[in-house]
């Protein structure tokens, strides 16, 4: 899910998830999803490659494309796809054929020149483009590639890459603090804007001190997921805290 916060005008707006959901149940999910409220799904795409690991294996087109087609009659949903994967431009044609609002892709995959030419591929097919960096990757190595325009989102992960429920790692804090420096500079020299998206370990505690750092989306999992029962009361709670956190 993302709790997110318009960049311009501070105005809370309502939030997106995924992905921590019961496979067995795709449709009851998503729909329980959009019954408390969300109207964006970030939907974690693993090849069991790019992170070596046979339990690293998610979704591909085919679920992405049957989301956006079971849900038809919501076309305000959005669906951010995050591809943690092995040369991720192969899947750029089928995700936007499928459906897909926005590919997130993740910068250690691949080199600089190899990463601009995948947003060329990205925003050439009509979506939206962001990029994804690994804790250990100093925010200052994407800088080249926010320089070209062609991405409107930054995803700074606050936890390794693969599995839910893993602890908040504070290192994230700083970067979303340098990054939103770099967007003030940049937006006031040629116009360049982007959104801060925090990733991982989000829960009531750590939405303050992201947002307090600077952070305009949290993708949240665990938090909203671990109860099934009512995610409204579980989104409610969220919200409150990332209040508190923009408050101060």
């Amino acid at each position: 899910m993302y709790l997110k916060d318009a960049v311009a005008t501070l105005t809370l707006y309502h939030p997106l998830f995924l992905l921590l959901i019961a496979r067995s149940d795709m449709k009851g999910e998503v729909q329980r999803c959009i019954d408390a409220g969300v109207s964006h799904l970030h939907v974690d795409v693993f090849d069991g490659v790019y992170l070596d690991s046979p339990y690293a294996l998610t979704f591909g087109p085919q679920m992405v494309g049957a989301i956006k087609k079971r849900f038809a009659e919501h076309p305000e949903l959005v669906l951010d796809i995050h591809l943690c994967v092995d040369r991720p431009a192969r899947y750029a044609t089928a995700m936007a054929d499928s459906g897909a609002s926005r590919i997130i892709f993740m910068f250690e995959a691949m080199s600089l020149d190899e990463a601009v030419k995948l947003a060329q591929t990205i925003t050439s097919l009509g979506m939206k483009c962001g990029v994804s960096i690994n804790p250990d990757t100093s925010i200052s190595e994407i800088y080249p590639l926010l320089e070209t325009g062609l991405v409107d989102l930054v995803d700074i992960l606050a936890v390794e890459p693969g599995f839910g429920g893993q602890k908040f790692n504070p290192v994230s804090e700083q970067k979303i603090k340098d990054l939103r420096q770099w967007r003030e500079e940049q937006h006031s020299k040629n116009g360049i804007d982007v959104q801060i998206l925090v990733d991982g370990g989000i829960n009531a505690k750590t939405i303050r001190r992201v947002v307090q750092a600077g952070a305009d989306i949290c993708v949240v999992g665990t938090a909203i997921f671990q109860n099934r029962d009512n995610f409204s009361a579980a989104l409610e709670e969220l919200m409150d805290s990332r209040n508190t956190g923009q408050e101060h």
